[in-house]
């Protein structure tokens, strides 16, 4: 339809963004905008606690990878939107209110997981397609010029979401193994499904049914989700507690090789998933935050398994597969079963302190690399140290506050330490500790002397 023909000098009018008779619609008011974004904030905010509640406990090194990405984004997404619903007339108070009791019973039921398998499909094909949906109809629905500034988040987040779907999607079809696989991922997927038909979506414009009751069999018990902190790998991974090779002494020896100081260097940066095994928990335990808080940590854990996959491609470089040596987990699941969030975290900012200094800490590991002429290497390092220093900063914005000074946080960090030392040391008898180191060297140099003659 066409009700006036104006002349534009042959430019695109309305700056692009639709026609004119898309700009007509009315769309949705300022009160149905907000509504719809708060539901949205929760589902990302419970999106991020989901991840940080399992990335522990799931074995499979890529899931863990992805969860640290994925959980980040959720985590900008909530920030964002929350942020849009500040604009609109509306006080930042209350957005972590349970918008509909529905919602909040299926997300009790998600967390509720008891495998991967479960656990991918309740976030990607269910949770996250239903949220792709409800993002898709409101850009369709609402008036594109008018309310622009909530198209532009939601066109951005649409497209984040999108690709962690596809993701889990493939995800959940290498996890489904057996037909016992997947009768059991459909009967979750049909389970949640019903919860959250039963809430109207997540948008709440599905039909619900009259006669149905929601059935939680896992939350009906009415008691608080209890997190499995304890860490785990795959059956790729073996050894987990041996920690015959001194990695923080081997790339600080001047009497070794360059390319050994290197890979030791390549290979701490692969031990780095323990530290997401540990910030998980610090994360889904600490409560009542500003959100910045949980995108602060968020992001900081997905730098630190981005690491790990730095170390994971500094081995394949190489020809090595990055889960045949021991990659070991004591400290995560020390840190998990003895501490205290709060004291997790001062010892995460401690460790992360003693890594500034110029002449021992991240400048000194990124010159080693530089020795070594492993472009690849010194590129990994660049970046680890620049991510290095935005956590130590993340980590005095958060902890200085709350124990009253960075002399009283240096000081109980010193106090927590020689815990974590003995209690760590404990682990060692559960490894015959067998020297690996060696082979692991000869290995990495005949791959890549064989990769180069090629």
């Amino acid at each position: 339809m066409e009700r006036v023909r104006n002349n534009n000098l042959g430019l695109i009018p309305l700056a692009g963004i639709c026609s004119y008779e898309q700009a007509c619609n009315v769309g949705y008011d300022i009160d149905r905008s907000v509504s719809l974004l708060k539901r949205y904030v929760y589902v990302e905010t419970q999106l991020t606690n989901i991840f940080a509640a399992h990335i522990a406990h799931v074995p499979e090194w890529e899931v863990k990878c992805a969860s640290g990405l994925h959980m980040w984004l959720d985590a900008e997404h909530s920030a964002m939107l929350r942020k849009r619903i500040t604009e609109m007339r509306e006080p930042p108070h209350d957005l972590d209110k349970t918008p509909d009791a529905g919602i909040e019973l299926f997300f009790l039921e998600l967390i509720r997981s008891q495998t991967t398998l479960e656990l991918m499909v309740g976030i990607y094909s269910v949770a996250k397609k239903e949220l792709i949906r409800c993002l898709n109809k409101y850009l369709v629905e609402t008036n594109p010029l008018v309310d622009h500034p909530t198209c532009r988040v939601l066109k951005i987040i649409l497209v984040e979401e999108e690709e962690m779907q596809l993701w889990g999607e493939q995800a959940i079809q290498a996890l489904m193994i057996t037909e016992e696989d997947r009768i059991a991922a459909q009967q979750w997927q049909d389970h949640l499904q019903c919860c959250l038909q039963a809430a109207g979506g997540f948008s709440g414009d599905l039909e619900k049914s009259a006669n149905w009751t929601p059935v939680a069999p896992r939350t009906q018990d009415g008691k608080p989700y209890d997190m499995k902190a304890e860490p785990r790998r795959d059956a790729r991974f073996a050894d987990a507690y041996n920690s015959s090779a001194k990695i923080d002494e081997y790339y600080l020896e001047e009497t070794r090789p360059s390319d050994e100081r290197t890979y030791a260097l390549i290979y701490k940066r692969l031990k780095e998933m323990t530290v997401p095994e540990w910030m998980g928990p610090i994360i889904y335990k600490t409560k009542g935050k500003p959100w910045d808080y949980y995108v602060d940590m968020s992001r900081q854990l997905w730098d630190e398994a981005r690491h790990s996959m730095l170390g994971e491609v500094g081995l394949y470089q190489d020809g090595v597969e990055f889960y045949k040596y021991p990659i070991d987990f004591r400290t995560s699941l020390t840190l998990n079963a003895k501490f205290e969030p709060l004291e997790a975290h001062i010892i995460l900012w401690y460790f992360e302190q003693r890594q500034m200094p110029k002449k021992t800490g991240k400048r000194l590991e990124w010159e080693i690399a530089k020795s070594s002429y492993n472009e690849l290497a010194i590129t990994f390092q660049d970046y680890d140290w620049a991510d290095e220093v935005l956590h130590t900063q993340i980590g005095r914005k958060w902890l200085v506050p709350e124990v009253g000074g960075l002399e009283e946080l240096k000081k109980k960090a010193e106090e927590l330490l020689p815990r974590i030392v003995e209690e760590r040391a404990k682990l060692d008898e559960r490894s015959d500790q067998k020297q690996w180191w060696p082979e692991f060297l000869a290995e990495m140099r005949a791959g890549r002397d064989r990769i180069l003659d090629r």
